[in-house]
């Protein structure tokens, strides 16, 4: 994609490092060793192309606005895997089984503390205000996630509001600062969230059906791996209504089963696909998409705006 230029994530990799600084090499090595790992660095793309859709380029200022993004998103996947007990990450080893749950948890406070300075520096009271609004959701998010696991009786509204806390607000948030670094108005900085709130439902939609359909290698972890921790995601959610008592019991059985056997999971995985769960997820992620595409039309004409378009295209389209 046109929006994940070589140049622009050449300069994102070379300040990921460079802001990295402290001075204990075991946090250097443990934060190096996830972002080494990759990622499509959507997050600090979403803040400079707003940027410089707006006053034409990227200054100064926005690089370590995005990095610290970046950061904030790679924070929360090293808690993340901690919590979920995560066995690897982008295809090798998740760094709490590389480096223990204590350290992994510390980095990721330092990577926070290290995205808030860089705010404190760079940005003003309005993006730290926006971007902690965004933790706590995100915080917020991952609770009432686990309260869940297990729950077949899950509402679809609090599907969507699990999913808006754990990735969509930070989408949402990226947009904003990159908004706000351009000197957008308060309009275009609320329609820049919400871009960025629909596409982030949307990418997370995408996820929770790759983790039934992708190739393993590809996705760098398990799939069916949320069957496995016992959470319920779109697909499943969408055709509950279609299953049969027993067939409701059975699915019971195996997400709260610690240890499901494969040819359940397998069973399951066929289920939801007979009764379209992974067209309707298809489905609810591009109305999200062209929720947030008409979200674009407070902004001026531009490449940048055809390459957010595409973007928001790219998030339905990929395949890990």
């Amino acid at each position: 994609m046109k929006i994940l230029s070589r140049e622009v994530l050449k300069e994102i990799e070379e300040r990921l490092s460079k802001y990295m600084d402290s001075e204990v090499e075991f946090i250097l090595k443990i934060g190096n060793y996830i972002l080494d790992s990759g990622g499509k660095r959507l997050r600090p793309v979403l803040v400079l192309t707003f940027s410089k859709l707006l006053k034409g380029e990227n200054e100064e200022r926005d690089y370590p606005i995005a990095v610290a993004m970046e950061y904030l998103h790679t924070a929360s996947l090293l808690h993340d895997d901690v919590v979920d007990g995560a066995e690897t990450r982008r295809g090798k080893a998740a760094a709490n089984r590389v480096f223990g749950n204590d350290t992994t948890v510390l980095t990721g406070d330092y990577m926070y503390a290290n995205a808030l300075y860089l705010f404190s520096v760079y940005g003003d009271i309005d993006m730290i205000r926006n971007v902690s609004d965004a933790v706590k959701k995100m915080s917020e998010g991952q609770l009432l996630e686990l309260k869940k696991i297990g729950d077949i009786d899950m509402r679809e509204e609090d599907y969507f509001r699990i999913l808006e806390g754990k990735t969509a607000v930070l989408f949402g948030s990226c947009c904003y600062v990159g908004t706000a670094l351009g000197g957008g108005s308060d309009k275009q900085k609320k329609s820049a969230y919400n871009y960025g709130l629909s596409i982030g439902i949307a990418f997370q939609l995408i996820d929770d059906l790759l983790d039934y359909i992708a190739d393993e290698k590809k996705l760098g972890k398990p799939v069916c791996n949320d069957l496995r921790e016992g959470k319920i995601t779109y697909p499943l959610l969408s055709v509950l209504d279609k299953l049969s008592e027993d067939e409701k019991e059975f699915v019971k059985g195996v997400i709260r089963d610690l240890n499901p056997d494969k040819k359940h999971i397998e069973r399951v995985k066929n289920m939801v696909k007979e009764k379209g769960g992974f067209d309707k997820t298809i489905e609810k992620a591009r109305e999200y998409v062209d929720t947030a595409v008409r979200e674009l039309e407070n902004f001026p004409d531009s490449e940048y705006l055809k390459e957010l378009e595409e973007l928001a295209k790219y998030i339905v389209e990929r395949e890990f």
